[in-house]
């Protein structure tokens, strides 16, 4: 190829519309006509305006793809022409410009599965190997080199050498220029390729490496400009003319982007800036060069932007160049696709100079460099030249510099393959180690995960693994759109929420001591009954029953309490498990995404921890399930034996009746639950009379077969609010869950519909289920009333029948549902009732017990004894109540003199501040003296004597100052009255206080004593150490607050480091806002330079315009003045010739005379 200018080669691709764009019913705009092989006709691409506004803009270009065209095709017409002309040792580069998601990274990789869509890069890896082997004949050696770097946020970095944490690595490498190799990065990693399969290698490892992010264009957007570069040196021992070296950089520049299409908030719309900073800066290069080709002498600004300083030599030095455009052809992309081929259309006129790189030649140059650099270095020594006049220090950092230039050049000089080979190998030793290493340290960091994992498995305290939890995601790297449960915020929420549950779950366990207490208290009262009935003793007997009745009061007011403090626990359990599932959902759902993008070892890091956070919520929702599953076991009671012992002694007393509804309770304890009013029976025995329409009854059947948790978990509401006013998909999903538990009804659909006559259809299927089921005709249900949300009565006798039909299913000795079944244990929703059927027993038992008691006359010292002792214990109760009285008395007492003294001091205070305020207003005196002074000054001083003057003002003076005097006395008395007054009150207030504990001490005296009233000795050191039990779970609660109020104390310090985060965040976001201004005023500044350019032409047009206007005129009034001297002249040839004609005449008349 002879050397000279050649312009640069501009190929357009445009990509078929994308699935999105095809969704929106996105127009297509752009035309093409397909020019890329040899002798086709010019290429052209027609851009039409989807508003009509504009004509249809029209391109010519070397190279046009359609939309059909193949990889191959590509890669034959772009690829081939470049790597033949590498080979004959000339640089080319080739780089891919265009919007972002137009397909430039497919253009220039593509996809390794299948083949068939590989991009320009591998298939010319593939292709320069096979040129290698056909030309590497006798002595002809080939050595291939390549290296990979980005250009991230103006940073470039080493995609075969990558770093751990780029943000720590500064500035990134440099770009340096030579006099003889030209524009270098230095300390880049090249490395030597002996085969197709290694460049493939190296090239996938980069690719891997290489910073892309998700955005509303593309899915995997590339956030930087990235150059791959194959150095081919050629080496010929017996024809050394034929030792040629090239380079090839194959280029995939980031796309241009505008934010309102991509959606990029933070670090990826830093990202976005940058892109378009560094293309931005490539145009106007390109601008630049296409002023410099049509002979106008401009500055090139390469160095505004590391991408056109890289891509020097690229655009206008040494090196071939093919620029691949491509465009969307949605015509919501019409800006950036006009934007992109007005690019081309400029890039195509530039010009550049590729000369052939012979070894020879550059020996030489760097010879030359050698001599002129010695020839530098004496001169610095002897202190001649550019050193004089300089100090001795710089001289010597002056010889330094030249001595380290001249030890470079030498080692290029005398560098050979081998040496390039031994670095090369020394360099893939090095990755190789650091490879090693970070596959030892990742593999000693996911073992410690899974120790640390263990360990929680192990521990199983929830609170342990919220904190591990929260210390894990504090120090995981900050992830875009990331989830709540990502910023620790929620799991220091659910902390909170598990303090709570726990505080309550101790406050439930204590009182379920508490009533285990009262429980082994009753079951003794009951032996005592019992040995009483054995032994005929009835005296004893009736002191079993009687003290049965004061442990069955007890027994229902814990229980009552145990109720409230289970449905307590029972809420922040849920909201508990729902928080950590929706995160969970939440978590999984972005992982998913996070892994399908994920690219390069940090990628897979940042992957490898998002999966670590899912297993640990995966523990936590397991041992929230089981916290769940012990505060349902610490909220039953064993009552069977109990149930047992009262139906056998009161059924031997002739007490049957009563203990029918015992039995019939403890066969079935669910029935515990069933409102007053309905049948207390099995729910398959129920008729269809026997049910009602209220939503506690409803609630109560259904109940018996499915559990209600787990329906209303999804709104939060509770049975009762849901059942007040049932939604139609409720019904559905209430009927799905009786289908679960008893298989009834048969072949109903689960799936919800949306068309209305399905929902109608869904709804008469079950009305249909129900008639089969119970053999009925239900006509008072209508399935259009349950959508208008009417009728809610007969909607809830519908479910009920739903039930009994589903009960009726089962099978008489089926396993009972979940919600049914609890062994020999109670619930405790369930107690109330079956206490209540005990006291029945026992006081139909204590009436029959009486009776023999009074019959039986043997018995009567023992009863007239036993009688003193409840007479005794009595007395005491009435003496302890009358105490207790006069406690309360003598607090309400101090109370009301303690209102009586805070009212007496608000009187005085409000008096003292009348006294301040107006202390003359009601002084006759003063009032007699203001009417005198009135009437003194109305009179004319001149009509009184001036001693009568001089004796009034002496006068008033004098009553002014003992007036003054008196109420300074009186002041300071009701000071002091206040003072005493408000040590009165603080005194009262003390006093008050003193009682107030006084009197809690006595009534926790007295609650403890009415407690040990009738109880044995062991009883009473049962109760005791309940009471002990629960004051040490005091102090153990308030050393949990305290520890609690550290934690906290600390998380305010961790959120404190935060929010100095998070400030840090906001400046760097206002650095990126300051970059994106700084942008914004270079683009106006130049604007603004390139509108002085154009005035300064429109001047220089104007002046020239003036002169030639002057010349018209200078030469149109010479034009006038030879037309007059034309005139001039006609009018003088004329008068001559009028003179000649008279001289001829006169002439001749003279003759003749």
């Amino acid at each position: 190829m002879p050397e000279g200018a050649e312009c640069v080669k501009v190929a357009i691709r445009c990509r078929p519309p994308s699935k999105k764009e095809i969704a929106n019913n996105e127009d297509s705009i752009v035309e093409l006509t397909e020019s890329f092989k040899e002798g086709d006709d010019p290429g052209e691409v027609v851009l039409n305006d989807p508003a009509g506004v504009e004509e249809p803009a029209k391109f010519a270009f070397d190279i046009v793809f359609g939309l059909s065209i193949l990889q191959s095709q590509v890669y034959e017409a772009v690829g081939v022409p470049a790597m033949l002309k590498t080979f004959e040792g000339y640089n080319g580069t080739i780089f891919a410009y265009g919007q972002t998601g137009s397909g430039k990274s497919w253009s220039m990789c593509g996809a390794n599965d299948p083949p068939e869509l590989r991009g320009i890069t591998p298939r010319m890896n593939e292709a320069l190997f096979e040129k290698i082997k056909i030309e590497q004949v006798g002595t002809k050696k080939f050595l291939v080199m390549c290296s990979y770097f980005e250009i991230y946020n103006e940073i470039i970095f080493d995609l075969l050498n990558p770093v751990a944490d780029r943000g720590k690595l500064g500035g990134g490498l440099q770009i340096k220029e030579h006099p003889v190799m030209g524009i270098y990065v230095k300390d880049l990693t090249e490395i030597m390729a002996e085969n197709a399969k290694k460049l493939e290698d190296l090239l996938d490892s980069g690719i891997k490496n290489r910073a892309v992010s998700s955005t509303m264009m593309n899915s995997v957007s590339s956030r930087s400009h990235s150059i791959f570069t194959i150095k081919v040196h050629q080496k010929d021992d017996d024809d050394p003319q034929k030792s040629v070296f090239a380079k090839l950089n194959l280029v995939d520049l980031a796309g241009s982007e505008r934010q309102k299409g991509t959606g990029a908030t933070g670090q990826t719309l830093k990202e976005g800036a940058n892109i378009n900073k560094s293309l931005s800066a490539l145009g106007n290069v390109i601008n630049a060069l296409v002023e410099s080709a049509n002979g106008k002498k401009v500055f090139i600004p390469y160095r505004n932007s590391k991408l056109t300083r890289v891509l020097q030599e690229s655009l206008g030095g040494n090196s071939l160049c093919t620029m691949l455009a491509t465009l969307s052809p949605a015509a919501c992309n019409y800006e950036e696709t006009m934007s992109t081929l007005r690019y081309a259309n400029r890039a195509k006129a530039i010009k550049v100079s590729a000369t052939k790189n012979e070894e020879a030649s550059q020996i030489s140059r760097l010879k030359a460099e050698v001599e002129e650099l010695k020839k530098k270095l004496a001169s610095s020594a002897g202190g001649g030249g550019g050193a004089a006049g300089l100090t001795e220090e710089e001289r010597e950092a002056e010889r330094q510099n030249f001595q380290k230039q001249l030890k470079e050049m030498e080692l290029m000089m005398n560098s050979n393959w081998g040496d390039k080979a031994k670095i090369s190998e020394e360099h893939q030793k090095r990755m190789d180690k650091i490879a090693e290493e970070r596959r030892i340290a990742q593999q000693a960091l996911d073992e410690e995960r899974a120790r640390r994992l263990k360990l929680l498995q192990e521990k199983n305290d929830l609170e342990l693994s919220i904190r591990a939890l929260i210390d894990f995601v504090l120090h995981l790297p900050k992830l875009d759109n990331a989830p709540a449960v990502l910023t620790g915020e929620q799991p220091r929420q659910w902390l909170k929420l598990y303090r709570t549950l726990r505080q309550q779950m101790g406050e439930l366990k204590d009182q379920k001591t508490l009533l285990q207490v009262f429980h082994h208290g009753l079951d003794e009262d009951i032996k005592l009954w019992g040995e009483g009935i054995e032994g005929s003793d009835w005296g004893l007997a009736a002191t079993g029953l009687n003290r049965c009745h004061l442990k069955l009061d007890k027994l229902r007011k814990g229980a009552d309490k145990l109720q409230s403090l289970e449905s307590n626990c029972s809420s922040s359990s849920r909201e508990l498990a729902d928080a950590v599932k929706v995160s969970h959902a939440e978590l999984e759902k972005f992982r998913q995404s996070f892994c399908d993008e994920a690219c390069g070892e940090e990628g897979q890091a940042r992957a490898t921890s998002l999966e670590e956070v899912n297993r640990m919520m995966s523990l936590l929702g397991k041992q929230i399930q089981e916290k769940i599953d012990e505060q349902t076991q610490s909220s039953v009671v064993e009552l069977k034996d109990t149930c047992n012992n009262v139906i056998q002694y009161a059924s031997g007393q002739g007490c049957g009746a009563e203990c029918d509804m015992l039995t019939t309770l403890l066969a079935d304890p669910s029935l515990a639950k069933l409102p007053p009013g309905m049948p207390a029976k099995p729910l398959r025995e129920y008729s269809a009379d026997e049910v009602s329409d209220t939503p506690e009854s409803t609630e109560a059947l259904l109940e018996q077969l499915i559990q209600w948790e787990a329906l209303c978990a999804k709104t939060r509401k509770s049975p009762s609010e849901l059942l007040s006013r049932p939604p139609p998909k409720f019904i559905m999903e209430v009927a799905c869950a009786v289908k679960a538990a008893t298989g009834f009804p048969q072949g109903f659909l689960e799936d919800w519909p949306d068309a209305r006559e399905d929902k109608l259809a869904r709804l008469q299927s079950i009305v249909d289920a129900v008639n089969a089921g119970l053999g009925l005709t239900i006509d008072f249900f209508d399935p259009q009333d349950v959508l208008k949300g009417k009728e809610v009565s007969k909607t809830l006798r519908l479910m009920q029948l739903l039930a009994v039909a589903a009960a009726r299913h089962m099978p008489a000795d089926a396993a009972a549902p979940p919600a049914q079944s609890g062994g020999s244990r109670s619930r405790v929703r369930e107690m109330p009732a079956m206490l209540s059927a005990m006291g029945n027993c026992i006081k139909a038992a204590k009436v029959k017990v009486e009776a023999l008691r009074e019959a039986a006359g043997a018995a009567e010292g023992d009863d007239q004894g036993l009688q003193q002792q409840l007479t005794q214990i009595e007395q005491q109760l009435e003496d302890a109540k009358t105490m207790r009285k006069e406690q309360e008395e003598a607090f309400a007492d101090a109370q009301r003199r303690l209102a009586d003294v805070q009212a007496e001091a608000k009187q005085i205070s409000t008096e003292c501040e009348i006294a301040q305020s107006a202390p003359q207003a009601d002084d006759p005196e003063l009032q007699e003296l203001e009417r005198q002074v009135q009437h003194l000054s109305k009179s004319s001083p001149e009509d009184m004597p001036e001693e009568v003057v001089l004796e009034t003002m002496t006068w008033q003076l004098e009553e002014l100052r003992k007036q003054l005097e008196r109420d300074e006395g009186y002041m300071a008395g009701l000071e002091e009255k206040h003072q005493e007054l408000s040590a009165a009150v603080r005194d009262a207030e003390s006093t008050a206080r003193r009682l107030d504990a006084e009197l809690q001490r006595e009534r926790q005296r007295q609650e403890t004593e009415q407690e040990l009233l009738g109880q044995s000795p062991e009883e009473q050191k049962t109760i005791l150490r309940a009471h002990e039990q629960k004051l040490r779970t005091k102090v153990g609660t308030l050393e949990a607050q305290v520890s609690v109020l550290q934690r906290e104390a600390e998380e305010r310090k961790a959120a404190n480091l935060q929010l100095v985060q998070q400030g840090k965040d906001l400046e760097s976001k206002a650095a990126d806002m300051e970059l994106q201004i700084q942008i914004v005023q270079e683009e106006r500044d130049g604007l603004r330079e390139a509108l002085q350019q154009l005035w300064d032409q429109k001047n220089v047009v104007d002046e020239e315009m003036a002169s030639m206007a002057e010349g018209y005129i200078g030469m149109t009034e010479r034009c006038n003045e030879k037309q007059d001297e034309v005139c001039d002249l006609q009018e003088r040839l004329a008068s001559k010739r009028e003179e000649a004609e008279r001289v001829r005449k006169n002439g001749f008349e003279i003759a003749l005379n």
